[in-house]
């Protein structure tokens, strides 16, 4: 039991169903705007708390309209083909991220993990945790970056912000003052690009178009408040961490922890690894890492293990 309500206001007509242990993976938030068209923004909230929010304001599981999906993720796209079920209800998202959702194989294909060593302990994950993610889900439609996606009185705006994933998109919501920020996601575990459709230099990118775009509010899918006071601070904070991890790296290197192994080992990217599979994650995200200090002259290899240029 959450020690906080399933859900919160935070503008009229849309609410924020936050996940289970607040909010943090295999958790994330939800966005429901109680409009004319009912419709769900994400679905990886636990299905206790999307069916809650719905009774207290009027609702139940099968008025839902629409389910607009942020990317393709197993905490994002979540329960959204269970829900289709019950409700017959549209699920839409990004023309790229169609093969992640649709189908378990193309969710293995972007995330880049079959055949990886790590790849029975991510499976054991999914098993355990995430069983309703390995159906087929059928998507309907799908939106375009800046096209307005009608609820009634309110519109979400599509901001397509790669990076994190290719297809991740961000939504303001009736302009961009307010803004769901998806796993732009503001919190200590930082940026994450460890998927082979990640990039790290389009995820730094995507955040300094946030910081233009200025917003007041920032809706995380892992913070069980949306963010106002310190907003623009804390997106530089969160900039700053792909270049703080690239010195840690350099640090590491110069100590002699100089393959990609032993990096993971460490660990460099995150201070522990909490289960196996994280490993895999560490790894890709490292291998982007090494490919543009190489690319930078920063390092290069040598007999499989990497040396710093003077």
């Amino acid at each position: 039991m959450s020690d906080y309500p399933a859900h919160i206001e935070i503008i009229p007509q849309v609410h924020l169903i936050r996940g289970e242990n607040n909010a943090r993976f295999p958790e994330a938030n939800t966005l429901l705007i109680d409009d004319e068209i009912l419709t769900l923004v994400d679905a990886g909230s636990s299905m206790k708390n999307i069916e809650s929010t719905l009774k207290d304001l009027g609702h139940s599981m099968p008025d839902l309209d629409r389910i607009v999906l942020t990317h393709f993720h197993i905490d994002h796209k979540g329960h959204a083909s269970e829900i289709q079920k019950i409700a017959d209800c549209e699920i839409i998202c990004h023309e790229l991220a169609e093969t992640g959702v649709k189908t378990f194989q193309g969710m293995v294909d972007f995330y880049g993990i079959g055949g990886h060593k790590y790849y029975d302990d991510w499976r054991a994950l999914l098993d355990l945790r995430f069983g309703h993610v390995m159906s087929e889900y059928t998507v309907t439609s799908t939106f375009s970056d800046g096209v307005t996606i009608d609820c009634g009185h309110t519109e979400l705006i599509p901001i397509h912000l790669p990076g994190h994933t290719i297809d991740h998109t961000c939504f303001g919501i009736n302009g961009l003052e307010t803004i769901f920020l998806v796993d732009i996601d503001l919190t200590r575990f930082g940026p994450w690009y460890g998927n082979k459709v990640s990039d790290i230099e389009e995820f730094k990118k995507s955040v300094d178009r946030v910081i233009e775009m200025n917003p007041s509010v920032g809706i995380s899918s892992h913070l069980i408040n949306p963010v106002t006071d310190g907003l623009d601070e804390r997106l530089h904070a969160f900039r700053a961490i792909f270049d703080e991890r690239e010195q840690r790296i350099l640090d590491s290197i110069s100590k002699g922890i100089d393959t990609i192994e032993k990096l993971s080992k460490a660990p460099t990217i995150y201070p522990r690894i909490p289960m196996d599979v994280y490993y895999a994650f560490e790894m890709f995200m490292l291998e982007k890492h090494i490919e543009l200090l190489k690319r930078d002259g920063l390092l290069r290899e040598e007999n499989k293990c990497f040396v710093l240029e003077r």
